[in-house]
C-alpha cells in the first residue's frame, strides 16, 4: 500500500477520500467553520473541499453515524448541536473502553506502529509546547486511530467512533489553545504502548482521563452558571 507524508511530517498510509473528507468535515465542525444548524449540501461541500460527492456523501453518512450532523429527508443535512450535558455520560463508558484499548495496543502493537506511537508521543509534546491546537487535533487523531489498529479489535472500533468524535467535538471546541498536563498524559500512554509497557500505558490512559473528566466538568460548570 502507498504511503504519504503526513500533515505532521511522519509517514501514514493515504487515506480514503471519504476518510480525509470526514476528517475535513469535522475539523470545520469543531473549529466553528460550520456551525450548528447549518445546513449542508453534497454539492456546497464537494466545491469547498474539492472532493467529489461521492467521497462527500459517504463523510456525510460517517458523520451521521457520529452523531455530528443529522440527515432528514426532503429538508437536508443539519450539523447537530453540542450537547454539553452528555459529556459525563460519554466518559462512563469511554473510560473503561480507553484503558482496555491503550493495553491491548501496548501488548499487540507491531514494530511499525512502536516507531509512530514514539513519533506521536514527540508531535504531541511539541504541538502542547507550542500552542498549536490545530496540530495537537490532528496528533490526538492520528493517537486514537492508530491505538485502535493496534489493538486489533473491530468492536471496540465501532463502539469507540462515536464516542471520540463526540469528546473531541466537545474538548476542541472549548480549548483555547492546548492543555499541557492533558497532552503530556497523552505522550506519556504513547511512549508506554511503543515500549509495550502495558501497565504504563494503563496508567497514563487513567491520568489523562481523569484529567480530561476535570477539563469537561469545569466547562459544564461554567455553562451552567453563564446560563
Amino acid at each position: 500500500m502507498s504511503t504519504v507524508k503526513s500533515s505532521l511530517g511522519t509517514p501514514a498510509k493515504a487515506p480514503s477520500m471519504a476518510n480525509e473528507a470526514y476528517a475535513r468535515l469535522e475539523e470545520m465542525i469543531i473549529l466553528g467553520k460550520l456551525s450548528p444548524d447549518t445546513r449542508l449540501s453534497e454539492q456546497m461541500l464537494a466545491q469547498a473541499l474539492g472532493l467529489g460527492r461521492t467521497p462527500i456523501r459517504e463523510a456525510l453518512q460517517m458523520l451521521r453515524a457520529n452523531h455530528l450532523v443529522e440527515i432528514h429527508p426532503r429538508a437536508g443535512v443539519f450539523v447537530t448541536r453540542l450537547d454539553f450535558r452528555s459529556q459525563l455520560l460519554v466518559f462512563e463508558v469511554r473510560r473503561e473502553l480507553e484503558i482496555l484499548v491503550a493495553g491491548r495496543a501496548a501488548r499487540r502493537a507491531s514494530h511499525d506502529q512502536r516507531t509512530e506511537f514514539r513519533q506521536m508521543a514527540r508531535d504531541m509534546r511539541a504541538s502542547s509546547e507550542k500552542g498549536d491546537k490545530i496540530w495537537l487535533m490532528n496528533v490526538d487523531r492520528r493517537f486514537k486511530e492508530l491505538a485502535i489498529a493496534a489493538a486489533n479489535n473491530r468492536y471496540l472500533a465501532v463502539a469507540l467512533a462515536p464516542i471520540y468524535a463526540h469528546s473531541r467535538r466537545f474538548y476542541f471546541t472549548h480549548l483555547e489553545t492546548t492543555n499541557v498536563s492533558i497532552a503530556l498524559a497523552h505522550a506519556a500512554a504513547m511512549e508506554a504502548i511503543a515500549e509495550g509497557n502495558e501497565a504504563g500505558a494503563t496508567a497514563a490512559a487513567r491520568r489523562f482521563l481523569a484529567e480530561m473528566e476535570e477539563f469537561t466538568k469545569a466547562v459544564i460548570t461554567e455553562e451552567l452558571v453563564s446560563a
